[in-house]
């Protein structure tokens, strides 16, 4: 009897083990855990098992697995090389496309928009709202919800213009998706930015989204300056696009139209310059909660970037951080861009790397964040784009190092309402901060705080005011080697509100006037305290105790304040 128990116990010890062993392997293997396997090898094919000798070519074997999938599905393609010469196709399923070993796919489809690999949700129906709609609520009425489900993308745009100077048609509008529908009341996942009345001809348009999970595929396109997109995703929710790589994609390598919370992180993607294109990754048409993070894209006209061509509604809540990004040198190849039809970006702990004349953040958006990034060469940080007003811009902690360089230059037009520029390091370029009257942007409060300036060529800080009540406060920043003033405000005659230049050391400027090391014109009741003003010697000798003259200037008279240097 004791034997019959040990041997029972050993038997079910050796089938556990080996169920056990059985699950083990099945998740672990991509293939064993897929419903349908994609191999280039020439081997008897089974159930769910698609070889592209069987097809006339490798894209239809591809597009016939795709056709026989069902929603849901995990679909691995095996280490290979194979040959698209169509393009790759599927509407309204969930996939989780996964490369295993090292796939490419090499596109030889025609020039075109979303011509490669292209996955896209389904429009239901455009509608419009039975009643007026507030700002921070999280319902909406709409005309007849009977085919709106929970889950659902639903735009809601209003005809009233976002920036009528740069894009006229651009109407004003966001992306959400539906939580619950009960009769024609919808809720939304958040609550609403904006008001939306009737009298502003509200419309909105329901989507059924995909979910899409791509992973460790390899696409090599048919040319760096070719019309030609790799991988398109539209109507997509809550998916990604990770471990992969995308080559030579003239137009666009990564596009996503209208796509909410997708993921695209630890991809590499190369030489997109297709001339007044060529893009690493879009977020386009609305999309909305848009994370890029921890890629390398390398050659492209804007690495990243963000733009519509619907004119509905505004892509929002863009992240993008932890990337290595090397520039293009063709024509307005700034590395990110995010066009007058943005509501938010968030730009945040980058390395960047630019060719000459070129930018690392050309910002239209209305809110921004530029923080913790790592800027070599080029123009430097960030520079406005457009002219949409009321905007808030806040640019810290950032490294920026080149001979050409700027933290912040204007260069559009509009008023804004927030410019915070602080904790920021520039070593070497032109200015540090520039805002010249040649350039019509205006901001209605000003923050230069904590800021090194360091071997400028002309001034630390230019500023002309072009509007009335600018309150602006200079204070703590630390500037050396400057080719002329440190700091140069010109109110320019207008009322201007509390101005403060307070705190800043100043080291070795070369001002055309000797003394005019901080200059202030046509500034009524500046609070200009604290300053110290230093001169190393043409020699470098250590710091001698000098006396230094601030020039304070009015549109009537000039008056001098002295400040006591300090020791080295």
């Amino acid at each position: 009897m004791k034997t019959s128990n040990t041997f029972l116990t050993l038997f079910v010890l050796s089938l556990t083990l080996l169920v056990s062993t059985f699950f083990y392997t099945t998740l672990s293997d991509p293939a064993l855990a897929s419903d349908i396997v994609i191999d280039d090898d020439a081997q008897q094919a089974v159930s769910g098992m698609y070889l592209t000798s069987d097809y006339t070519d490798d894209a239809a074997c591809i597009q016939a697995a795709l056709d026989n999938s069902k929603s849901g599905d995990t679909i691995t393609i095996r280490e290979g090389d194979y040959y698209i010469t169509k393009r790759i196709y599927q509407k309204g399923k969930n996939l989780n496309i996964v490369g295993e070993g090292k796939v490419t796919l090499h596109l030889q489809t025609p020039e075109g928009l979303k011509n490669g690999l292209y996955f896209t949700g389904s429009t239901i129906k455009t509608t419009t709202l039975a009643a007026n709609a507030q700002k921070g609520s999280s319902t909406i009425v709409l005309s007849d919800a009977s085919q709106v489900r929970p889950n659902d993308l639903i735009k809601i745009w209003k005809d009233v213009q976002w920036c009528p100077l740069d894009y006229p048609d651009q109407k004003t509008g966001e992306m959400y998706y539906v939580e619950s529908v009960s009769g024609n009341v919808v809720t939304l996942n958040q609550p609403l930015l904006r008001d939306y009345k009737l009298s502003d001809t509200v419309q909105a348009e329901i989507y059924r989204p995909i979910e899409m999970h791509i992973k460790n595929i390899g696409i090599q396109d048919n040319g760096a300056t070719a019309k030609h997109m790799a991988l398109t995703l539209e109507y997509c929710k809550d998916g990604s696009i990770t471990d992969s790589w995308i080559k030579d994609s003239g137009l666009a390598a990564i596009s996503m139209y209208s796509c909410f919370n997708m993921d695209v992180n630890n991809n590499k993607i190369y030489n997109s310059i297709l001339s007044g294109s060529g893009y690493g990754v879009g977020a386009w048409s609305g999309s909305a909660f848009i994370n890029i993070h921890n890629n390398y894209i390398e050659n492209c006209r804007h690495c990243i970037t963000g733009n519509t061509n619907e004119r509905r509604t505004l892509i929002r809540d863009i992240t993008i951080s932890d990337n290595e990004i090397v520039g293009a040198a063709i024509e307005g190849s700034n590395a990110i861009d995010a066009h007058p039809i943005t509501i938010n970006y968030v730009v945040t702990k980058n390395k960047i790397t630019l060719k000459s004349d070129f930018y690392a953040f050309i910002d239209g958006s209305l809110q921004s964040e530029f923080s913790g990034n790592e800027i070599y060469g080029g123009r430097g940080a960030v520079v406005r784009r457009g002219s949409v007003n009321g905007v808030t811009r806040v640019i810290k902690d950032n490294y920026i190092e080149g001979s050409s360089s700027y933290t912040y230059r204007a260069l559009g037009s509009g008023i804004g309402e927030n410019l915070v520029i602080e904790n920021n390091y520039q070593n070497g370029g032109k200015y540090g901060v520039y805002l010249p009257s040649q350039q019509p942007e205006s901001y209605k409060n000003i923050t230069i705080t904590g800021n090194y300036f360091s071997n400028i060529s002309v001034q630390g800080v230019y500023q002309q005011f072009l509007i009335n009540d600018v309150n602006l406060e200079i204070s703590n920043n630390y500037f050396e080697n400057i080719g002329r003033d440190g700091v140069y405000i010109d109110g320019n005659s207008f009322t201007n509100g509390p101005v403060k230049i307070q705190n800043n050391v100043l080291i070795n400027m070369y001002p055309s006037n000797p003394g005019l090391e901080i200059t202030i014109k046509n500034i009524q009741k500046a609070s200009i305290s604290g300053n110290q003003i230093v001169s190393r010697g043409w020699n470098n000798k250590d710091f001698s105790e000098i006396t230094s003259t601030l020039f304070y200037m009015t549109s009537s008279f000039i008056h001098r304040q002295v400040h006591r240097s300090i020791p080295k």
